[in-house]
């Protein structure tokens, strides 16, 4: 009823673009708004340097989207590095969406092109963008288009944050016609020449926000008889989780879903026990094991060093992980025998999650993208 004035030129609208656009629109009215006075708010329009975060418009617990929104949030606090303002935006043609509520952030997010419109004197933009790259290309407006064409540094860094999801050589080779293209990663064991030779650009190594001063590390006396299980796929997870249940009954087991990322952490600070069915190095393996657990995987070649193949809990295959993860949990369940493995599967995650590193390596990103180049225009 709100909207019967308008029905004349609705109508008209429908024919062009479909009702179910129309009606997306009107729906997101009020969202765009709220949007548009917050951009205006915070940022200063006349800016000529521009760093945007393609997220998805999902408001979810998620690893990628707490990756992209900890670099955002860095990236924010290296403004006298790069000297450019830093804009969170959803993907075009996903939903849109205000802000992330599932885990702890102050993070807007807007519109695409709502902010390339906003910000009409940019002489540099840098959009970090992941394996969407083909859906990025195809929802951008004529005007989108138009927008970038008229900026003189146009910049795309790729971030691969799984090396199981790639954007395909044909849609990285229309984003290049667009800019120059960067990659980045958040893995070590996929941070290599090739990669960068795959893509035919420079590739710089992220890794992630995920570090041991992030979590409570709770000592063996202070757990709970608990496994919490990824919620991945698997084709043998009910046979895993099946004969752990059978061996081991005073076991209790605990697939995580639905619960925010501090509900998460207060779960994994509890629990003895961690069995990813995910990529093996991700956080349900690393961050049990900063909160003081032991973690099981099966050993995944894309995503674990070859170092990790030392550890006891981390099984060649998952044949290997069904005959003896009921026998080493056991085993490993005293004060001991617990205390030495954690210490040893902590210290090796450590190598590779440091706080410190992560935000080095971010620094000598953007000063290799930023200040080399204002350095050359001022001479």
């Amino acid at each position: 009823m709100k909207y019967m004035k308008f029905r004349p030129w609705l109508k008209e609208i429908e024919t062009l673009l479909g009702p179910s656009t129309v009606s997306e629109y009107l729906k997101n009215y009020p969202l765009r708004l709220v949007q548009d006075k917050l951009l205006k708010s915070s940022y200063d329009s006349a800016a000529k340097r521009l760093i945007i975060f393609l997220t998805p418009g999902d408001d979810r617990v998620d690893g990628g989207i707490m990756s992209y929104s900890s670099i955002y949030e860095e990236t924010k606090k290296l403004k006298h590095i790069h000297g450019a303002e830093t804009v969170m935006c959803t993907i075009p043609g996903d939903h849109l969406i205000l802000r992330y509520t599932k885990f702890p952030n102050e993070n807007y997010i807007f519109r695409f092109s709502q902010v390339l419109g906003y910000f009409r004197n940019l002489e540099s933009i840098m959009i970090h963008i992941e394996a969407w790259i083909g859906q990025f290309l195809r929802n951008m407006t004529l005007l989108d288009y138009i927008r970038l064409r008229n900026i003189e540094d146009v910049h795309f860094n790729m971030m691969i944050q799984h090396i199981g999801a790639l954007a395909s050589i044909d849609d990285v080779a229309a984003l290049k016609k667009l800019g120059k293209l960067t990659c980045s990663t958040a893995h070590e064991k996929y941070s290599t020449p090739e990669l960068s030779q795959r893509f035919g650009c420079p590739l710089y190594k992220f890794s992630t926000f995920v570090s041991p001063e992030k979590y409570t590390r709770k000592a063996y006396i202070e757990k709970e008889n608990l496994m919490i299980v990824s919620p991945d796929p698997h084709p043998m997870k009910r046979e895993v989780l099946s004969i752990i249940a059978k061996r081991l009954p005073k076991l209790k087991l605990q697939i995580i879903k639905n619960l925010t990322y501090e509900e998460y952490k207060q779960v994994i600070s509890r629990a003895k026990w961690a069995l990813t069915f995910g990529e093996g190095l991700d956080g349900y393996f690393v961050e049990t094991i900063f909160s003081g657990g032991i973690s099981f995987s099966a050993y995944q070649p894309k995503f674990f060093t070859e170092d990790f193949r030392s550890l006891r809990t981390v099984y060649d295959n998952y044949d290997a992980l069904i005959q003896e993860i009921c026998s080493d949990i056991s085993d490993l369940d005293n004060k001991i025998t617990y205390v030495k493995y954690q210490n040893e599967q902590f210290e090796l995650c450590h190598k590779y999650y440091d706080h410190k590193q992560y935000i080095e390596n971010l620094t000598s990103f953007y000063k290799e993208e930023y200040a080399r180049e204002r350095e050359m225009e001022s001479t």
